[in-house]
């Protein structure tokens, strides 16, 4: 079974402390994790949220009015992950 996970990246690290602080505030499961080599876009840090979770999480960012964000799909590929931008909601 492939599982997919959703990276959120930020133009910040304080986007990313504060936007982890809204998400755990409302329950999600919500992991920081170091930006990966193949993502070039964001500050250092990002957000790894379950796929399940991810709408609800870019609606409470979006009603927070947290900018700069970007999102990407987190797949289990060859001895790793493969991430991939997704350019629309």
């Amino acid at each position: 079974m492939i599982s997919m996970e959703y990276i959120i990246t930020f133009k910040n690290t304080n986007w990313a402390i504060k936007s982890e602080q809204y998400l755990l505030a409302e329950k999600l499961q919500v992991k920081v994790m170091p930006l990966p080599a193949q993502i070039s876009a964001g500050c250092g840090i990002c957000l790894r949220i379950p796929a399940a979770e991810m709408e609800t999480a870019l609606d409470i960012l979006t009603a927070r009015q947290v900018e700069g964000v970007g999102l990407y799909t987190r797949v289990e590929a060859d001895r790793g992950y493969r991430y991939s931008e997704i350019t629309q909601r």
